[in-house]
């Protein structure tokens, strides 16, 4: 399916160097839009970039550890003065450290608060001015069902998601007078490198291009509805 109405759009992806973000930007990329890829690990970032250049699409690889509202901002400016305001913001950036709360340390959950919420917070806060001055924009995050049902193991990672689709609801009550789209993605058990070494059955999952699809779905809408939240799950159920 062609989605013509990307062609171009600016859409910035978070957590983009492997998993759900990395097939989103090849994805994205292959509608025409010009992709931020950002992640903390350079090489990544890059080998997803030359993919998507080497299928003559747009991309700009941008290191940024989205927890720290500096770097946030020193990546806006530099997409600002290549290709202008970012059109789409997918927080998708995301960690998972799967223990009973009472084997979480404070470095674990901090983590997941810095990585799974706050980086939310500030890359919105970041776009926001800029979409809200346009009439125009549209956020998307990546929550997980992880934000509305409790899983064994995952009270640090729930907790995350349960506040991030908090934040998104607000924001969206927030941003609709002017303009702004605001969506909140709850993709099921799906096959990345998050699951680390956890006891889990994989081939269940979904896989990233499968997620990656919808995604590309929500961004390319309509002018006259929003889509407030859309929840993927696997067709056997969830884990």
């Amino acid at each position: 399916m062609e989605f013509k109405n990307l062609k171009d759009k600016v859409i910035w992806i978070t957590g983009s160097g492997r998993g759900i973000g990395r097939a989103s930007a090849l994805a994205l990329a292959a509608e025409g839009a010009r992709i931020v890829v950002s992640a903390r690990t350079q090489k990544e970032i890059d080998e997803v970039a030359a993919e998507i250049h080497a299928k003559s699409g747009n991309a700009l690889a941008l290191q940024c550890d989205v927890s720290d509202k500096a770097q946030i901002a020193a990546l806006i400016n530099k997409v600002k003065k290549k290709w202008g305001a970012v059109d789409i913001l997918i927080n998708n950036a995301g960690i998972g450290i799967f223990k009973k709360l009472i084997n979480t340390t404070e470095q674990d959950w901090d983590s997941m608060m810095d990585i799974n919420l706050k980086s939310a917070f500030l890359c919105s806060h970041a776009v926001l001015q800029d979409m809200i001055d346009k009439g125009s924009g549209h956020i998307i995050n990546v929550v997980s069902v992880a934000g509305k049902q409790p899983y064994y193991n995952c009270g640090g990672y729930c907790a995350s998601k349960y506040g991030l689709l908090g934040f998104t609801d607000v924001l969206r009550m927030e941003t609709r007078k002017h303009g702004i789209k605001v969506t909140a993605f709850l993709p099921g058990a799906t096959d990345t490198v998050i699951w680390g070494n956890a006891h889990v059955d994989r081939t269940k999952m979904m896989k990233p291009d499968q997620v990656a699809e919808c995604l590309v779905t929500i961004c390319a809408g309509d002018g006259r509805s929003m889509t407030e939240e859309v929840v993927l799950r696997p067709a056997e159920g969830d884990l």
